[in-house]
């Protein structure tokens, strides 16, 4: 399986939270693949970086060098304009960041673990694990 690693995810990582390590370590011990969306590495560098975190600054790009990161292309964009209509239409907009990483997350047929589940969770055919 492919997931994708959502923002808050790698926050818990590089605060070090061990739940969240553990089954990270435990999933890619069965051969699972793991990568960060273009959007979360945007995210976690400029929230690093406003906060003048560089130890963790060089954790996070050290991490994202070794997983991977996928970026946003002209398909994915086609399949968020469509997300963001049809969440307009039911009412239920969510943020364009959490459009895009879901599109990525479709468009690469990857499980998209995250805590956001209450925004994300609205995007239809969306897979998504919660981790705490």
């Amino acid at each position: 399986m492919i997931y994708f690693l959502d923002a808050n995810i790698i926050s818990y990582l590089l605060k070090g939270n061990t739940s969240v390590l553990k089954k990270l370590e435990e999933l890619a011990e069965d051969d699972n693949q793991f990568e960060i969306p273009s959007i979360v590495y945007y995210e976690i560098k400029r929230g690093l970086l406003a906060n003048g975190a560089a130890t963790k600054l060089t954790r996070f790009l050290n991490f994202a060098k070794e997983i991977g990161i996928v970026d946003l292309k002209n398909s994915t964009l086609d399949i968020a304009a469509q997300i963001y209509a049809d969440l307009k239409k039911s009412g239920e907009i969510i943020e364009d960041d959490d459009i895009f990483i879901g599109a990525t997350a479709l468009e690469n047929n990857a499980i998209l673990v995250t805590n956001n589940k209450r925004h994300l969770g609205r995007i239809k055919d969306l897979k998504i694990e919660v981790w705490n």
